[in-house]
């Protein structure tokens, strides 16, 4: 069943931690379904009170004061709520605690497979790319990937740790779009190039660029030099993917761009009857891409992947 539109507007929505880490809002949804769950996650990654209050309405639709007067909560939370909550909330909720156990560690395991890469240079887009690969179906069959939930901690700062297995029979086709507009300038796309090309190559993934027009490239078939000769670096139009999109499912699409857009590509997509499995979406500016609203309409999941900072991407360049 693909995304709804608010399922998709949380995907694509991101959630600021105090040390500049980014999570979805869907991810936290999924992820902290309780009371319990939101505020020990608020005490694990110390957010004040405005962060929790925010936090709260995402994950739960509530506030801060029913959850205090509604919820038990555990003696462990005790110090975070004394510490953060004003008085006068405080004392109007009178909050209930219990001894509770609560797995610390699996909390934190959570977030670090949800937190969203900010990326301080073009390489560091080179090496998201090259680790989208392995959560791409490959020429040797498909990968099923579970996430296992588990901090892998010889490498801080990963998603996530992953197990593979294969499964054979027919598979989808993967997809990897690149925007070549001309807000993504032709030195971007330059800098960018190699790696994209990569990506889609070990991923025996089809290759699109679009800009005024798209140019579609069956697995195999492209190179660097073909792909910069077709670039147009002019306008943004995403409804000329269209063609892609009706009457065929994809199993992966991967999404780069920047977030320059012509709003009735959105709507023109919507129209189209394919489907997507999961779209990640790798943006070259700080927030997801426009492209990737477009295309995760037709998806089941949609996974911000990297965030860049535009002015951090001309750094030694």
């Amino acid at each position: 069943m693909t995304l709804s539109l608010t399922q998709l507007s949380d995907s694509l929505t991101l959630f600021q931690l105090p040390d500049g880490e980014k999570v979805s809002h869907q991810i936290l949804k999924d992820l902290l379904p309780t009371a319990e769950d939101t505020l020990f996650f608020a005490k694990l990654f110390k957010l004040d009170y405005r962060q929790l209050t925010e936090l709260i309405g995402i994950t739960l639709g509530r506030t801060v004061l029913d959850v205090l007067t509604e919820d038990e909560h555990s003696t462990e939370l005790q110090d975070y709520i004394i510490d953060v909550v004003p008085d006068y909330v405080r004392t109007a909720a009178a909050p209930t605690f219990v001894e509770k156990p609560v797995d610390e560690g699996l909390l934190a395991a959570f977030f670090d497979m949800a937190t969203v890469t900010i990326a301080q240079s073009i390489q560091k887009v080179g090496d998201t790319l090259a680790g989208v690969v392995g959560s791409l179906r490959g020429k040797n069959g498909s990968m099923v990937f579970q996430h296992l939930r588990k901090m892998n901690a010889q490498r801080p700062g990963t998603l996530g740790t992953y197990e593979g297995s294969i499964e054979h029979g027919f598979v989808a086709d993967n997809l990897v779009i690149l925007d070549v507009s001309g807000s993504m300038t032709e030195k971007t796309v330059r800098d960018v190039i190699e790696p994209v090309i990569g990506l889609a190559w070990k991923a025996n993934a089809h290759l699109v660029i679009v800009s005024d027009t798209a140019t579609h490239w069956e697995p195999g078939q492209y190179t660097v030099d073909a792909v910069l000769k077709a670039a147009e670096y002019e306008g943004t139009h995403y409804e000329t993917l269209v063609p892609l999109f009706m009457g065929r499912n994809w199993g992966v699409v991967v999404t780069i761009a920047d977030y320059d857009s012509v709003w009735g590509a959105k709507e023109a997509l919507a129209e189209c009857d394919g489907h997507i499995g999961q779209v990640y979406d790798l943006s070259l500016v700080n927030k997801p891409t426009f492209l990737a609203e477009c295309v995760g309409q037709l998806a089941d999941a949609v996974t911000p992947l990297l965030i860049g900072r535009r002015n951090d991407l001309w750094n030694g360049f």
